[in-house]
């Protein structure tokens, strides 16, 4: 019976530990791209951040290479 219970808490475990990198990664590559960290889903919402002056000069230059290829 104790085995059961072993088993049981390491597959809780795994799927805690799953779900920790799953969050690292998603949140990893949100912060590398730029669309997904400023929510860019047009070129006017593009030019906007381009405009804007929070935005650091690095993302600008990614915005930029996106809004001239669409």
């Amino acid at each position: 019976m104790t085995w059961i219970y072993v088993i049981i808490a390491i597959v809780i475990l795994m799927q805690v530990g799953i779900f920790i990198m799953s969050h690292r990664i998603r949140k990893r590559e949100k912060e590398d791209n730029v669309l997904l960290k400023y929510n860019i889903n047009s070129r006017q919402r593009a030019w906007q951040l381009l405009a804007d002056p929070d935005v650091s000069d690095d993302d600008k230059v990614k915005i930029r290479e996106y809004y001239d290829a669409e």
